[in-house]
């Protein structure tokens, strides 16, 4: 199986532009900053861990563990232990 690893660059997006009033009535453009270092964080690890119960969930079926991978497809499936 082949692994798909992504960039932090590949998922950034550029800033979104908003309208702001300033105190003298003129609205001017400003680019609203938009924080992903920390939602990218976030999708790596989800993706290290559904990796290491398929991982997992791949030896107790080769081993003939049917309740082991019975519980790790449960958990895949996000159904309560």
């Amino acid at each position: 199986m082949e692994q798909l690893v992504a960039s932090t660059e590949a998922v950034s997006v550029p800033p979104t532009p908003y309208s702001r009033s300033e105190p003298s009535g003129n609205a001017e453009l400003v680019a609203a900053p938009i924080v992903t270092s920390g939602i990218v964080d976030a999708i790596l690890e989800v993706s290290r861990q559904r990796n290491s119960l398929l991982s997992r969930l791949r030896n107790a079926l080769q081993s003939g563990n049917d309740t082991e991978a019975l519980q790790l497809a449960g958990q895949l499936c996000g159904l309560p232990r």
